[in-house]
């Protein structure tokens, strides 16, 4: 799954070892001053356990803690193993119905043109909107859209060939503040406690990489795309 803060400054692990224990000195202050919010083992600028919030929008969260030594902050992203299973099949759709485009279709597909939307009283121009395009429809996709199409495999993939999911954590040392680590964990949910779960059997792995010798089972993962648990929560789609 993508991360953040990457790429255009030079890493924080470039950064000589002092100038990392003044930033992990710093990130404990934050953690201790937002203790009541997050619990003191971690920070974040996200807010989390939001009362009334649907599980379905608790399936992720970007967060920050100190490693074991003085040098290292840990710059997180935790997504349930049900948010990675939805993300393999939603990029794994789009490559397949990509591949079946022409080059001159992908182009077509791809590019995105603007139109000056706002000006300022000086001509300026303040914001863009983007140009609605003719849509295409494929014989080969049985008149179907690009997106549509799309749409069609992820749910066939998510019904029929489900991607393998495991839990893991993925290191990446390329960060600008921090090193990056993405985590999946087998929860209903991302909340404190998995959160604070996830960073206990971290540690305990010694802060590396690592993946669980087993997928996580078919039945704790979704019959249905993301799409279309979002729409039947709403009421407005297919049911589970």
């Amino acid at each position: 799954m993508p991360h953040r803060f990457q790429k255009k400054r030079p890493p924080f692990i470039s950064r000589p070892r002092h100038k990392r224990s003044d930033e992990v000195i710093r990130l404990k202050g934050r953690m201790k001053r937002d203790a009541d919010e997050y619990g003191g083992m971690f920070t974040s600028h996200l807010v989390l356990d939001e009362p009334d919030r649907p599980d379905l929008y608790n399936q992720w969260f970007d967060f920050y803690f100190p490693g074991l030594d003085r040098f290292t902050i840990w710059n997180a992203e935790i997504v349930t193993a049900r948010k990675a299973f939805w993300y393999a099949a939603h990029e794994l759709a789009y490559l397949r119905t990509t591949a079946m485009l022409t080059p001159e279709e992908h182009s077509v597909e791809s590019v995105m043109e603007f139109e000056p939307a706002e000006f300022s009283n000086t001509g300026k121009v303040l914001s863009y909107r983007l140009i609605e395009r003719k849509t295409m429809r494929y014989e080969k996709f049985g008149g179907l859209t690009f997106f549509e199409q799309w749409e069609k495999l992820e749910s066939e993939i998510v019904r029929e060939a489900p991607p393998t999911i495991h839990e893991l954590f993925r290191l990446d040392r390329r960060y600008a503040y921090g090193i990056g680590l993405y985590i999946v964990l087998d929860v209903d949910v991302i909340d404190r406690t998995a959160i604070e779960q996830a960073i206990t059997k971290f540690r305990e792995m010694g802060e590396t990489d690592w993946q669980a010798a087993n997928s996580v089972p078919r039945e704790r993962l979704p019959i249905v795309s993301e799409k279309d648990a979002l729409a039947a929560m709403m009421g407005t789609g297919k049911e589970n």
